[in-house]
This record gives structure tokens, sequence and C-alpha cells, in this order.
């Protein structure tokens, strides 16, 4: 008895822990993982066709389980042949005027094998042409393309095609008719064909090519044609949106924003997600898309708390904002109004510090932060950095906060940017940095907010962990005028990249000139 009662307890917490929650129907689902799974998948139903003398396709129907299943076995005349999570298959290599058998098994976590499926046996055919039913779609002599569509980037390009009939595919491309620069082919038969060019040159004309070949080895033309990549201004992420509030109603959430001007904009998509920040335009649920300024996301607080929200903004060109966040949850009665504001870092005497660069989570040896010379503030055609001792911004324009990729470790996972109302310290309105297209920096542009007064810039950054290991803030001041105003920064770059390369001595030479030239500087005006 004492035996029994110690295995109920010790397999008590692992029920609770895999417990799911309540459903809509009031049943529960209970996974004890304390327990050897004995349960194998149901077997499935296997189909093969012959697509030409070479190759044959094979599908079946998913399996179940009583938990996950994790795959499946092809076998060919008894032996296995590949190992997939798909349920189709092309077999290709084969010979003509052969039998070949077929049958699959599905398998889980726990390596529990089902049945087998039911044996297809197929013939492939001899190297003579065979006899097809001419139609509309092609016949044994000849491919007829149905569809392409061509999808051109600045450095690439996205070719998907469209037969009625399998076939196989070549695909040339050069600046010329002669096709000079490449040339790819699928390896199987198929009816839909999708593969990317790349290493192109933006803004650039490019000839192009398609051949199509049957399964009995004969040869169309497809298609002759040009495409042009895209230029390089195309590519320039919008601002985003500005004022991006949430507001808790109960289990419900009110989103509201004022949309950037100045941008040819499709459409703003809200996202929500209970894991983190959306960080793309495909990354969550989509609460919102149109052109609006507001929304209320019902029921968003039902089940989970709390939720985290982005906005995006997607211009003609199809080019998306890094995107403005916000975050949410249920308050107890005795809190506030459910919303979560970026801390606001202070120094030692409660003031706000004008440029900082602290640390608070433990990092490995060589971890890469930026310094403040690297986080770039860019606004029309003047460049600053946070090493600057003053920064003035035209409060009517938008404007870029920038750090470059090799500036920082490579397990980033989250950089924010929060900029203070000028107006009210307490409201703040925050972003994301995320990466450009080149690959080259973390961006994000700030929308203008139309207001003067001193503002505060606020950096953070997360690792994978999502452990806070960085923030750098900056004070800055939006007026009404169009010019920037810049000042000479405490230590100018030139010493500092001076300093980095050369170390004390090589840069003395530079720091003495300085030393001299502030010192007739302030003796002159004493």
């Amino acid at each position: 008895m004492k035996k029994v009662l110690l295995t109920l307890l010790c397999a008590l917490p692992c029920i609770l822990a895999t417990t799911a929650p309540v459903q809509a129907d009031n049943t529960f689902l209970v996974q004890v993982f304390g327990a050897e799974d004995l349960v194998a998948p149901t077997a499935s139903t296997l189909t093969a066709t012959v697509i030409a003398n070479d190759q044959i396709d094979i599908e079946w129907s998913t399996s179940t389980d009583n938990y996950l299943v994790s795959g499946y076995v092809l076998f060919r005349n008894g032996s296995p042949i590949a190992t997939t999570s798909q349920t189709n298959y092309s077999d290709g290599g084969l010979v003509a005027s052969t039998t070949y058998t077929y049958f699959v098994k599905a398998f889980d976590p726990s390596f529990n094998y089902s049945l087998s499926s039911n044996i297809a046996t197929v013939t492939t055919p001899g190297l003579l042409p065979q006899a097809e039913d001419g139609d509309s779609g092609g016949t044994a002599s000849r491919v007829v393309l149905n569809n392409l569509q061509i999808t051109p980037t600045e450095k690439s390009a996205r070719f998907e095609i469209l037969t009625a009939r399998p076939a196989r595919f070549e695909i040339r491309w050069g600046r010329t008719n002669s096709y000079e620069l490449g040339y790819t082919v699928n390896d199987s038969y198929v009816s839909s064909y999708a593969t990317n060019i790349t290493d192109l040159e933006p803004g650039t004309v490019y000839e192009y090519e398609i051949i199509g070949y049957t399964p009995l080895g004969n040869t169309t033309v497809l298609e002759r044609g040009q495409f042009t990549t895209k230029s390089f201004q195309d590519s320039i992420p919008p601002a985003n949106v500005s004022n991006f509030k949430a507001v808790v109603k109960d289990t419900d959430v009110a989103l509201s924003w004022v949309l950037p001007q100045g941008v040819e904009m499709q459409y703003v998509r809200v996202l929500r997600s209970h894991l983190g920040f959306p960080s793309y335009i495909q990354d969550g649920v989509i609460v919102y898309q149109g052109l609006g300024q507001s929304v209320l996301d019902k029921a968003a607080l039902s089940q989970y708390s709390p939720a985290y929200y982005t906005a995006f903004v997607v211009d003609r060109n199809g080019n998306v904002s890094s995107g403005a966040i916000a975050r949410v949850y249920i308050p107890a009665s005795d809190e506030g109004d459910g919303v979560i504001q970026p801390p606001i870092h202070h120094g030692g005497d409660g003031t706000a510090p004008d440029t900082m660069a602290s640390t608070s989570a433990t990092l490995p040896p060589g971890t890469i932060l930026p310094t403040l010379d690297e986080i770039f503030v860019r606004q029309y055609e003047t460049t600053l950095s946070f090493l600057e001792r003053v920064i003035t911004l035209d409060g009517r324009g938008s404007f870029l906060i920038s750090i470059p990729s090799d500036a920082i470790f490579d397990t980033v996972k989250l950089i924010t940017v929060t900029l203070t109302n000028p107006s009210n310290e307490k409201e703040v309105y925050s972003y994301l940095l995320r990466m450009n297209k080149d690959k080259t920096a973390y961006e994000a542009v700030l929308p203008a907010l139309f207001l003067e007064g001193k503002s505060r810039v606020t950096i953070d950054i997360y690792d994978q962990d999502m452990q806070h290991v960085a923030t750098y803030q900056k004070s800055i001041t939006l007026s009404a005028t169009e010019k920037l105003a810049k000042t000479e920064p405490l230590f100018p770059d030139m010493f500092l990249r001076l300093f980095k390369e050369y170390g004390l001595f090589g840069s003395l030479p530079l720091l003495i000139l300085l030393l001299l030239f502030f010192y007739r500087r302030y003796s002159t005006r004493a």
C-alpha cells in the first residue's frame, strides 16, 4: 500500500503539469509523460502514379496518433528509401520498363510504427513514346504553359510556373538574349514549380528563357521575355504610425494610432501575440488591416495575459515599417489601467542621464555591444550619433534610428526604441528596431510628432532568452526648424577611431592638439 501511495504522489506533479486548460465543451485533455507510449499511429492509404519512364510520384493519407505523428517511412521493393513529414514523395532516377512496389509506415515520437499501408505496384513505361490523349493542356510532344508569375526584388527574382501536365523546367537568364549569367533545372516532373534566381543587380533589366521537358524527353520553349529588378530606393522602409496606444476595457483592448504623413500606404496591419511582440508581418493574429486609425480587439485578454501588439505600415512598394509596439494585461482591482509602459531609467540622483549604456545581464566573454558612436540618428541629409552633446531635430519630420549589425552580438532577440512626448514625459511611444533588407543594420523610422521641446530616446537590447542586456539613452530637442543643429561631441569621432585602432600613444598627438585648441578657445573667452 505504501508503494502505491508513493507512486501516486510521484506521478501527481507530472499529471498536473501536463493538464491542458478547460476547453469550451468542459472536457480536459490530460497527457501523462511519465508513462510509456505504446500506442502506434494508424495505417495510411497509399497511391502511386507513373509520371515518366524514370519517375513515380507517391501520395498517402494522413495517419493519426493518440499524441503526435512524427513522420513517415516510405519503402520501395521492401527497402526504406525516404523518411519525411510530408504525405507525398517523387521517386526519380528509376529504370524504364521496370515494376516497383511501394508502401509506407507512420511513426510517433516514441518510435511506435504503424501497420504497413496498402502495397501499390506500378511499372515504368518503356523508352518508346506512349500514346496520350491530346487536349488543350498539352500532349506527349509538348508542354503548354498555363501561368507564369515573376516577382523581382532588388537582388533576386522568383519564378512560379504552372502547367496542366507534369514537366521538368530549365530557366536561363542574362543581360542579353545569350542568357550568359546562368541557368537552373529542376530534378523531377511537376505541374507546379517555383524557384528563386539570386545575385542580381538592383534596377537592372534581365532577359530570360523557360524551357519545358515532357516525360518523354521532348523540348518546348515556354516563354522568352524580360524582367527588371527593383531599385534600392524602392526598398526604403516607411515611417511607423505614431501615438500607438492600447487601453484595457475589461477583457477588450482598444487600440488607436495616427497614420504617418508623406507615406503612400497600402494598409496598416496590427498583430497580436501572447508570446512577445510580433516581429514581422506574419507573426501573430491579425487584429486589423486597413487605413483606419483604431480598432477594438474584443476578448483579447479573456484567455491569456499579457497581450503584445505590433502595428506595421506597408507602403505601395510592399516595404514594411519596423513596427510600433504596445503591451497590456488584465489589472488587479487595486492596480492601474493595465498598460505596461517601458521602464524610465534614471541616474543615481533620480534624474534621467543624457547618455548611458548599462549592462544588466551576465554576458559571455567577447559579447559585442554597440558603443555610443555606433548608434546613429539620421534626418534629411544629416547623420548624428549618440556621442553628440546636443541633438536637435525637426519636430515636423520623421527620423531614423540605426545600429550597424556588426556592432551587436548575433544572438540578439529584441531591440526596442522609446520616444518620450516633449509635452508629457510620462507619455511614451515604443518601436521595434528590425534588421534591414541588406542585413547591414537594425533600423526604425520614428514618425514626426509635430511637437516642440525636450524629448528622450531610449534603446533597450534583449538577448535570445529575453534577458535585458543593455540600455542607451539620449536627450534630443524637437524644434520647428527644418535644419538640424549639430555641436561638437565631447570626444570627437576621429579621436575615438584613432584610439581604437592605434591605442593611446598613437592617438596622443591628436589629443594634444585638441587640448591646445580648447585651451586657446576658452582662455580667449576669459
